[in-house]
């Protein structure tokens, strides 16, 4: 059988690097592009951007991100872009605004640039597109026909924005040694609908590592909005080899717990990484680890401020057996679920959520 992974073109990650993106359109041979952009990184984030654009003598036309990922959104920027005949578009900005700028490229069939300005999550990377209707519910998950030509990190831009971010950032990663480990074991199929090669497990139990050994030094950095060794070595983590790792690894109860965490809504406002990190918790105590290796998880995720019981994402009441119903329905509904060995079912599911809100 064949075993496939999936690699962005170039991944460029450093201080101020967002500087040189016009240097690097030029290399690439871009003559015109559009950039798609979060309202929130309007004045130095986006003038660093078109400032590095005008010196390099390449036309540009920006748009706004609307707020939510739609088909809609994609169909109307895409028509935009094509009249103004442009080769390549910029995605600058968070995971709604890398997804529709993704969705555009994959309809024009134009090159694309991801520019993440928060750490939060490991989606710059990968092919996928999450797409959502107008109420904010999930429609549909799409895939471009290849991963991004180029990832660009601006570390200077990471580390000033909230440090919740970058701590969900963390989160996320953190599941994918267990995630990526279960699907091998189980026999599931990564993004690419194959088997994970050696490479994917390699690159998701360094992830695990790292985070390990430099996740907290690194909180405590972006904290005070510095630039370290550190940070570098998470960042690097948290995006490339976290993103490498579940894309062509595959993912597990950690993610697939999400779809019944956000059943709930005094749930659901939690980010991403934060439901990932009490989600790896519960896996971590499915899989039956030893007490000092999950206590060693409990504390370190503590120490970088994420949740590891359903009462610190946010839910202090007594926990009903409705809501756990509900929980573990949606949980086993999502094709995630099926990579795990043994196999999930309510009972070991549940008894798994109850242990992990007691864990001491």
């Amino acid at each position: 059988m064949l075993k496939i992974m999936g690699f962005p073109g170039e991944y460029i990650q450093g201080e101020h690097a967002l500087r040189n993106i016009g240097d690097i359109a030029t290399r690439h041979q871009f003559k015109k592009t559009g950039i798609i952009y979060d309202p929130a990184i309007e004045g130095p984030i986006l003038d660093k951007v078109t400032m590095s654009l005008k010196q390099s003598n390449l036309d540009f036309i920006s748009y706004k991100f609307p707020g939510e990922c739609t088909y809609e959104t994609i169909e109307r920027l895409s028509r935009s872009m094509e009249q103004h005949d442009i080769d390549s578009i910029i995605a600058l900005g968070g995971g709604k605004a890398m997804d529709t700028t993704k969705g555009i490229s994959k309809k024009l069939n134009i090159a694309i640039i991801i520019c993440p300005t928060v750490a939060s999550s490991d989606a710059p990377t990968s092919r996928l597109i999450i797409v959502y209707d107008a109420n904010h519910k999930v429609q549909g998950v799409e895939k471009t026909n290849r991963n991004p030509d180029i990832v660009l990190v601006d570390l200077d831009t990471i580390v000033k924005a909230p440090a919740r971010f970058f701590a969900a950032g963390i989160g996320d990663a953190i599941s994918k040694m267990f995630e990526v480990n279960q699907c091998k074991n189980s026999h599931g199929l990564n993004s690419f609908s194959t088997p994970p090669l050696e490479t994917a497990l390699l690159l998701a139990n360094n992830t695990y590592s790292n985070l390990i050994t430099w996740g907290k030094i690194a909180y405590e950095d972006v904290k005070q909005h510095h630039i370290t060794p550190s940070v570098e070595r998470v960042v690097e983590s948290t995006v490339l080899l976290s993103g490498l790792g579940f894309e062509s690894g595959g993912l597990s109860l950690a993610h697939a717990l999400i779809r019944g965490l956000t059943a709930i809504p005094e749930l659901a406002t939690n980010l991403h990484g934060e439901l990932v990190a009490y989600g790896t918790v519960v896996q971590a105590v499915l899989e039956n680890r030893e007490h000092i290796f999950i206590i060693e998880l409990i504390n370190f995720l503590k120490s970088v401020d994420l949740p590891t019981t359903i009462a610190e994402l946010g839910y202090h009441q007594e926990i009903s057996d409705s809501m756990l119903e509900t929980i573990i329905m949606h949980t086993l509904q999502n094709d995630y679920s099926k990579n795990f060995e043994p196999p999930l079912n309510k009972e070991n599911l549940k008894q798994a959520i109850i242990k992990t809100n007691h864990y001491c």
